[in-house]
């Protein structure tokens, strides 16, 4: 279980979920932003139909078939989540990535984005605002200390050298998930120019025991009120 004092900077959050159904059309008021938790290990029905050419091309190209079941749980559930906001067919949406990675919508301004991790999954949407999301499960990290030197700063090492072994660890992914938020937030990688967490606006929140996760804006703008949602 994550304590919840590694770091005065990052509180942690224990969200309700309100279950939704994805069969009716789903509403986002201006200013909020809602969070899909998503479960990716079910065996889904049909679901292969919903997705594009391409997405089903990389679907066949797993060779574990976990791999691929959370693949296409990942993009099922995605394009039925937006479909039910927008109205409109889940197979008829047009996803694709920006440079960088980030997905989008074309011709919408729906603005959402994916995270997933063993088997969870989540996605943030918004109306026109960017957000970054980023899931982990808590798990023991081989070479931790040199991951965190090559993209932590100073204070976020010194706050990790501090720690006993085990507190390390969730401090570890408490940090590079507020990492990976911000930087989704405005469409970078990890390795590219850090966005400085004190420009950003950053909550973290457990989705599930055993995991953590951090939503993030871009800087200069503020997180919209959050709403945790799942699928019923």
């Amino acid at each position: 279980m994550l304590a919840l004092d590694f770091s005065q900077s990052y509180p942690v959050r224990h969200p309700s979920w309100t279950s939704e159904s994805l069969n009716s059309p789903l509403s986002l008021p201006e200013g909020e932003a809602h969070v899909w938790k998503l479960p990716l290990d079910a065996h889904s029905d049909n679901a292969l139909n919903l997705l594009s050419p391409a997405e089903q091309e990389r679907h066949a190209g797993f060779r574990h078939s976990l791999a691929a079941r959370h693949y296409l749980n990942t993009r099922c559930l995605t394009r039925r989540i937006l479909a039910a906001y927008l109205q409109e067919p889940p197979g008829k949406l047009d996803i694709r990535r920006a440079r960088g990675g980030k997905p989008y919508l074309r011709d919408h301004p729906l603005e959402f984005n994916l995270s997933h991790s063993r088997g969870l999954g989540l996605l943030a949407v918004s109306a026109g605002r960017p957000l970054g999301v980023d899931l982990e499960q808590l798990r023991p990290v081989k070479y931790l200390a040199g991951i965190a030197a090559r993209i932590f700063d100073d204070q976020a090492m010194e706050k990790l050298q501090n720690q006993n072994e085990k507190d390390r660890q969730q401090l570890f992914f408490t940090h590079w998930t507020a990492m990976e938020a911000r930087q989704k937030a405005v469409g970078l990688g990890i390795f590219a120019e850090q966005v400085p967490a004190g420009e950003s606006e950053c909550r973290h929140f457990i989705p599930h025991e055993g995991f953590i996760a951090a939503i993030a804006a871009p800087p200069g703008s503020a997180l919209p009120a959050l709403k945790f949602l799942e699928p019923r």
